[in-house]
């Protein structure tokens, strides 16, 4: 049976088991088939080294010296070692539902400079993002991990949805399964602010537009809002146009996306 009709099975049966989650996924391939008849953005990017020069130049965050922590040089090695062992593209786990390195490596970085209460991202996949977050959090010693999450539409979904992520970092990981457009605000009601965001979910305009808005009121003061596969549509360019936010780019490697909302005073080193 070739991987498409399969696909339709799985949402035939998903029809008669959970109505709502059968309408989710079917609003998904429409909302898809809606962005194809879009262009794509022509984004101006920046290479990661420029990028977190002039991140330091209109913020005073500086990054540098967390790419070099022994810690990151573990998670990487911990969930390379994990998907070695757990995920193999032959028996159906397709390896593109992994966030890159480059974005994994500044998901770290940027929550040890800092130094956040409330880490919110939406999409886990594998977990890859999920693991370097909380090992970021487990290096400051505070914090907490929410992550909204609908798996793909697979028949062992769910157990590899976060899979990468180490059994001792978890302790910080709050999973909230479901669509975005449902979990999203609910989970945001029960959290003071937010530190960090990082969209990671459904890739179309509507719902990354929906995120953005739905979350940029209620990021702090010098937040970072990230988002990956920037490049699939309009919704990041055209938001942070609207917004203004105290300083935006698109890092051209990985091409995710960040913005800072409002200015900041330079933070003081750290230890």
């Amino acid at each position: 049976m070739s991987a498409k009709l399969r696909k339709v099975g799985q949402l035939a049966g998903l029809l008669l088991r959970n109505p709502g989650e059968f309408r989710d996924r079917l609003l998904t391939i429409l909302e898809f088939q809606a962005d194809r008849m879009r262009g794509r953005p022509i984004l101006n990017t920046l290479n990661a080294d420029v990028l977190m020069q002039q991140l330091y130049d209109r913020t005073g965050v500086k990054l540098d010296s967390f790419f070099a922590e022994p810690s990151l040089r573990e998670i990487e090695n911990q969930v390379a070692k994990r998907q070695a062992e757990y995920l193999d593209p032959a028996l159906g786990h397709p390896l593109f539902h992994n966030a890159s390195l480059g974005l994994a490596r500044f998901c770290y970085a940027a929550c040890r400079a800092l130094k956040p209460e409330v880490v919110l991202e939406t999409g886990v996949g594998y977990g890859v993002t999920s693991a370097f977050f909380l090992q970021a959090l487990a290096v400051n010693g505070k914090g907490q991990l929410w992550s909204v999450d609908l798996p793909p539409l697979r028949a062992d979904s769910d157990k590899q949805s976060g899979i990468l992520v180490p059994t001792e970092l978890r302790s910080r990981w709050n999973i909230c399964r479901g669509r975005t457009r449902d979990m999203l605000p609910k989970v945001m009601r029960s959290l003071p602010s937010i530190d960090i965001f990082l969209h990671d979910s459904l890739h179309t305009f509507r719902n990354m537009t929906f995120e953005f808005q739905t979350v940029w009121p209620r990021l702090r003061a010098g937040g970072f809002l990230l988002s990956d596969d920037v490049g699939m549509n309009r919704a990041f360019t055209s938001f942070c146009s609207s917004q203004a936010p105290a300083f935006f780019m698109v890092e051209g490697t990985a091409r995710f996306g960040l913005a800072v909302k409002e200015n900041v005073s330079p933070l003081a080193p750290s230890d």
